[in-house]
């Protein structure tokens, strides 16, 4: 059996992505290697593997509160994430297959709340929750995530049902379903690539979100990831193999989801699944 050799700029391509991949992957092995480090090690090895792994390094970052932090960041990140996403599909299955007055100014006017920076909003969103007692509370910063959310999330979502196949659509109303059944028991399941990828997508970013957070959430028992992760930092100096070993909790439940859902976001992109 004659094995089929690789052309050359096959192995250029598998060379460039390796090399691509060590460079991404360096400073995250470096972190690690750092967070089980001594201070002194750390400054005068910063380099090198970790002679003596210092365990104790984690013990000390959860101990200072690390698993408060990251209570918050789910609960506030899971829930506004589920939110984004069903209100996105809808939304963008709604302008994409159906026709309604004032469709096209409608959904122009959500693509303009996407190009709205966010840090113009921090004033008046800072004194509109203050108004409604909203501040240090998960409603007052699930509202905010998840209003500057949808219009990324329904502009990703649009491009994807005006493909989606016609065919199946007339198939389910053919066999009696309505509106609603169609959307949620043919749609919607066949959609999961494209909702994977926007999941992805607001997960990695609200994860990581610091401005809304720092007016929003002002207690240290509401504060999420970013927020904790500045209280590891004194004002003279600083733990740093400490908070290196919480940064590295932090990234965890990031990694974890990009590993559950990677196979839908490849999806994603290469088109309608199969």
């Amino acid at each position: 059996m004659h094995h089929k050799r690789l052309q050359w700029p096959t192995w250029i391509t598998y060379a460039l992505l390796i090399l691509y991949t060590a460079v991404v992957a360096m400073p995250l092995v470096w972190m690690v290697f750092s967070s089980l480090k001594t201070m002194r090690e750390l400054f005068t090895s910063p380099f090198a593997p970790p002679v003596d792994p210092q365990w104790q390094n984690f013990a000390t970052a959860w101990n200072a509160g690390i698993q408060r932090y990251l209570v918050n960041s789910l609960v506030i990140t899971g829930i506004s994430v589920f939110l984004i996403v069903i209100v996105s599909s809808m939304a963008a299955y709604a302008f994409a297959r159906m026709r309604f007055p004032l469709r096209t100014p409608l959904y122009l006017l959500l693509i303009v709340g996407f190009a709205i920076p966010v840090h113009t909003t921090l004033v008046p969103l800072y004194r509109m929750l203050n108004s409604g007692n909203l501040l240090n509370t998960y409603p007052g910063i699930i509202g905010p995530y998840v209003a500057f959310g949808i219009p990324f999330s329904v502009l990703l979502l649009y491009a994807f049902f005006v493909q989606f196949p016609s065919e199946i659509e007339d198939a389910a109303r053919i066999d009696g379903c309505s509106t609603w059944q169609m959307v949620f028991r043919v749609v919607l399941p066949l959609s999961l690539p494209a909702m994977a990828s926007v999941a992805i997508f607001q997960t990695v970013f609200l994860w990581n979100e610091f401005s809304l957070a720092l007016i929003t959430l002002s207690q240290d028992a509401m504060r999420t990831i970013p927020l904790g992760l500045t209280n590891f930092q004194g004002q003279w100096t600083t733990n740093w193999p400490s908070l290196l070993a919480a940064v590295t909790l932090a990234s965890l439940p990031m990694l974890i989801v990009f590993i559950v859902l990677q196979r839908q976001f490849i999806h994603s992109f290469a088109g309608f699944s199969k």
